[in-house]
């Protein structure tokens, strides 16, 4: 099994709606695909036709001390998405303190997930350390747009070399097109080697609460997705 995660740069560029689509394409191609929600927001299940905020969850059996694994859903079989649960902030910050004392917890949870999916995918927050560090993943990204406010937030993380992926990517625009053309002179190691363009079939998706492959399965972005899951499953064959 590959453990993935996307993380934004920022709050606002695409995250959940990039991670819904992901683990919809990668299941279309012939993948078994747990999605898991780590944030307290609640938002990758919207994608797949979830209530917001679902009172079970994976955070909220956590804390409750409960079998953690009963509050997926089943999409269809072999995609499936874990929700986060509802819990209040003074739950969620002591869940993250626990995923600092405890930085295997998650690890030890994905061994237990390695014979039922091919991949599991995390949806990470901005501001929770715990809960962005402790799933040990094979493949992780953080989502930036072309815009000013990502390039100088990219710039502290690069010591870290993490791979980046350019979401809603308009080529009409010619400070977008400049801006990528300057990371893929400095960050070529970096930055995945495609960029997923701004589709309005994105935000429609989500006002159909289903991933975008399924709504609009040939708009660009539907496209761009594919693109995404094969170079994914091509990086997840060979060492990183």
């Amino acid at each position: 099994m590959i453990a993935m995660s996307l993380r934004g740069v920022r709050g606002g560029v695409g995250t959940s709606s990039t991670l819904a689509a992901l683990g919809y394409a990668l299941h279309e191609l012939g993948q078994k695909v747990l999605l898991v929600d780590m944030c307290p927001e609640n938002s990758l299940g919207l994608h797949f036709n979830l209530n917001l905020a679902p009172r079970e969850g994976w955070a909220r059996a956590t804390l409750d001390q409960q079998p953690w694994h009963e509050h997926a859903w089943s999409v269809e079989p072999g995609l499936c998405v874990l929700p986060y649960g509802q819990v209040q902030p003074a739950e969620y910050t002591r869940l993250d303190a626990l995923l600092l004392e405890q930085p295997q917890l998650w690890s030890q949870r994905q061994a237990a997930l390695a014979d039922a999916f091919d991949w599991v995918l995390f949806d990470l927050p901005q501001r929770l350390p715990g809960h962005a560090a402790n799933p040990h993943c094979d493949i992780a990204v953080m989502v930036l747009n072309a815009d000013a406010a990502c390039h100088v937030l990219l710039q502290p993380l690069l010591a870290k070399k993490p791979l980046f992926l350019v979401n809603r990517f308009d080529a009409a625009s010619q400070l977008q097109r400049d801006l990528v053309l300057i990371w893929q002179h400095r960050y070529t190691q970096s930055l995945v080697p495609l960029s997923l363009h701004a589709d309005e079939a994105m935000g429609e998706a989500l006002a159909r609460s289903e991933p975008a492959g399924r709504y609009a399965p040939g708009s660009l972005i539907a496209h761009d997705i594919i693109s995404l899951a094969s170079w994914c499953l091509l990086r997840g064959r060979r060492p990183a």
